[in-house]
């Protein structure tokens, strides 16, 4: 992902973006209802959100049609899944924190942590697993 799309994604849509990839992965197509109750919020800011990834050139989305994500939007939503992944992993295997605490966490830690800290994490997992092995 390079940075200038990083600073195009805001929270919620990086949100929206994974839950379709999430989707996608239980069912054959992604529609705005599927979105709105995976959210649990009302259609119209699935629209909203929709759109701007459409425009971002991550989904493609024509009004009334089934969603799919785009090479980049494919991209940048298996970075975020390896991303709550690594976190998940540091939070279980090396703090030992409880599963409904490491996943609640995850979801805040990769908004709010910066790239390099990301990134620093990674590594010392990285280096975890192979001083542990």
């Amino acid at each position: 992902m390079n940075g200038q799309t990083k600073l195009e994604l805001t929270e919620n849509l990086e949100d929206y973006l994974f839950d379709i990839f999430e989707i996608l992965k239980e069912a054959p197509v992604v529609r705005i209802k599927d979105i709105a109750k995976r959210r649990g919020v009302k259609l119209s800011s699935v629209v909203v959100a929709v759109k701007s990834l459409a425009e971002k050139g991550l989904i493609n989305y024509q009004k009334y049609e089934y969603i799919t994500l785009t090479e980049k939007g494919l991209e940048i939503a298996q970075k975020i899944e390896n991303r709550k992944k690594i976190l998940y992993k540091f939070l279980r295997e090396i703090l030992k924190v409880s599963e409904q605490s490491a996943m609640r966490d995850v979801h805040k830690m990769e908004h709010d942590l910066s790239e390099e800290t990301i990134n620093r994490i990674i590594e010392f997992t990285r280096g975890f697993k192979n001083a542990s092995s």
